[in-house]
């Protein structure tokens, strides 16, 4: 027979602690894996409500898009690549025709109120001139210049301060055949040289 059933209270309660406070024999406490409480890992199927509702939304958001009043970055031209350092050392002072443009477009936002409204008026002046071609553009260009030099007492202007003022023509490859035209229509007058050369420019007809 057993000696288990003649232990007291005392004897049973100091003999599982006795127990429980020694080591296993291997030195290390076992450890007790607590199991998680079991996880519902199944997702309801979005409702036909809820996909209507994400379908309408993403609609909605590219039409939107499509209407978005646009912005004045996207009406501009992208801006120009750097220039390399060989490029920058071709001419002194020198500026690039896409540089220019950037330079324009800031003296704009810096002009007085006057000058602004009437470059609204030069620039669609301008693009129409382009769509007649390279000797109406020209014509236009060496017109609007000269309409707006300070002529001499006798009303002239100098035909070198009119190259300064447009030193990307090309003086006997596009000034001096598009003030040929201008004095053939009656806009100017041109007085020269005996040797042929131009010298002096009258505006007749201001643009």
């Amino acid at each position: 027979m057993s000696a288990a059933p003649y232990m007291d209270e005392d004897d049973v309660a100091t003999t599982l602690m006795d127990r429980s406070a020694r080591p296993p024999q291997s030195g290390t406490r076992p450890s007790v894996a607590h199991s998680e409480p079991p996880r519902d890992t199944v997702v309801d199927a979005p409702s036909a409500w809820s996909r209507a509702h994400a379908a309408l939304g993403a609609a909605f958001r590219s039409v939107r898009e499509r209407f978005r009043k646009a912005r004045l970055s996207d009406r501009l031209p992208p801006l120009p690549p750097p220039r390399s350092m060989t490029a920058t050392h071709v001419s002194v002072g020198a500026v690039a025709h896409d540089e220019r443009g950037e330079q324009l477009l800031l003296d704009i936002m810096r002009a007085a109120r006057p000058y602004q409204d009437a470059a609204v008026y030069v620039a669609n002046y301008a693009v129409v001139l382009r769509r007649l071609g390279d000797d109406a553009y020209a014509e236009g260009l060496v017109h609007f210049a000269l309409s707006r030099m300070r002529p001499d007492a006798e009303g002239f202007v100098v035909i070198a301060r009119l190259r300064d003022r447009l030193p990307e023509l090309s003086y006997s490859g596009t000034l001096v055949p598009a003030l040929t035209r201008l004095e053939g229509a009656g806009i100017v007058a041109l007085t020269g040289t005996t040797e042929g050369g131009l010298t002096r420019v009258l505006l007749r007809v201001p643009l």
